[in-house]
């Protein structure tokens, strides 16, 4: 009961900002607060893919810090609203890996991250399909997670593959093709593991070729209508009719995820060290550059009214942006880490009620770390982390590969797909 006041607290709690170095959110405060009561040292030796996440995000706190003091001496303002947001990632993973002992806790997360979609979600969008993809995305998501874990755990695996695919079709046709993507893939996926599919080197070969042929075949029929005007609305139009060639998939990739190819080039300017935290793009240099890769004319009265930073769009390369080639790698190691746990999962763990979110969680992972804001490390890989590290401790200690040390801890329980809530 204690664990769930915690959940529903930290959720509730996330929607509201306060201005404390930069923008604290509440349930941020309360992870401040806790933080003493819920850190053990022992879970370092316990749990040790858990004590190289936290190393690495100190590192990437090290990292910064210096770049920011000795380097290219950020002000104040600036170097401590970085390293509040490395502190909260680092806090906020320890007290959720703490705190989302089991899935019946993890299932009670995705409701409350449900309720507070619904409360605290942006709802001045400008357009239909924005307010559908910054509105309502994060609403049917966690809703499409909650569906998937009951569907799931009482055996209904088709049916899941079945609401996967619906809701992937669905993000497409309304302009929200990251989200459609990851749902499709986790789909597929699903399927393989879930047929009594025997995988072998050569037969993941043919279906990678046959996948990359048949993704081909979905992104031309996408392309034709949305320039018919069928689906996807303006945003998709305008951004396919800017394309030089609208069948390539990478140029749809570079006009979208601009922000990502311009922080490139941010790095090859200062690759060592970094910009530091909240660096501003004072001359619109990459601005620019991010302009051009989205085929866009500059705006020069509109760019200089408002202050930019210098663009990112990526976890990884937003590190390498902020505080150089050493964050970089303390970033990879933790992307790295996400993904050996989720990896396995996806091998491993089929039988258990919370498989379809952690596909979904793990393939999330990908493209957070690729192609979202460095800021997601603060706000959703802590929670994503500790799900995964929970679920994978759970399956190397059932399937016998668990270390003494941590066989000798509490176990967790994941419910079986005819296990109950």
């Amino acid at each position: 009961m204690l664990n769930r006041l915690k959940i529903a607290l930290y959720t509730l709690l996330s929607g509201v900002n306060l201005s404390l170095v930069g923008q604290l959110k509440l349930n941020e405060i309360m992870v401040l607060l806790s933080a003493p009561f819920v850190f053990d040292i022992r879970d370092f030796k316990a749990f040790p893919l858990f004590r190289k996440i936290i190393t690495a995000l100190t590192l990437l706190f090290i990292f910064q810090v210096i770049t920011d003091l000795f380097v290219v001496k950020s002000s104040s303002e600036n170097f401590m609203r970085g390293w509040a947001a490395i502190i909260m990632s680092i806090l906020s993973f320890i007290f959720l890996f703490k705190t989302l002992k089991d899935d019946k806790v993890i299932f009670f997360f995705l409701c409350m991250t449900l309720v507070k979609n619904i409360i605290w979600t942006d709802d001045n969008a400008d357009t239909d399909m924005s307010y559908f993809k910054f509105k309502m995305v994060p609403i049917l998501s966690y809703g499409v997670y909650i569906l998937s874990f009951l569907l799931y755990r009482n055996g209904q695996w088709k049916a899941v593959l079945a609401l996967l695919l619906a809701y992937s079709l669905l993000c497409f046709a309304r302009d929200s093709r990251s989200t459609g993507m990851v749902f499709f893939l986790g789909a597929i996926i699903i399927f393989c593991f879930n047929s009594g599919m025997y995988l072998t080197r050569d037969r993941l070969l043919v279906f990678g070729m046959s996948g990359l042929l048949l993704f081909q075949f979905a992104y031309v029929c996408y392309v034709n209508a949305v320039l018919n005007h069928e689906i996807g609305g303006e945003h998709a139009s305008e951004q396919i009719d800017r394309l030089d060639n609208p069948y390539n998939p990478l140029e749809l990739l570079m006009t979208g995820r601009g922000e990502t190819f311009a922080a490139l080039a941010a790095i090859t300017d200062a690759p060592l060290f970094g910009h530091g935290s909240w660096a501003k793009d004072d001359n619109l240099k990459y601005y620019r550059i991010l302009l051009l890769y989205q085929n866009e004319e500059m705006n020069e009265q509109l760019a200089t009214s408002t202050e930019h930073l210098i663009p990112s769009h990526s976890i990884l390369l937003g590190a390498w942006v902020n505080c150089g080639l050493g964050g970089f790698i303390a970033v990879l190691l933790v992307f790295i880490l996400l993904l050996r746990m989720g990896f396995y999962l996806v091998g491993h763990a089929a039988d258990t009620a919370l498989y379809p979110v952690l596909v979904l969680m793990t393939i999330g992972v990908i493209w957070t770390f690729l192609f979202s804001p460095v800021q997601q490390l603060r706000f959703n890989i802590p929670a994503i982390g500790a799900i995964l590290l929970r679920a994978y401790y759970e399956c190397i200690s059932e399937n016998g590969e668990a270390p003494a040390e941590v066989q000798a801890q509490e176990k967790t329980v994941l419910i079986s797909p005819e296990g109950k809530i």
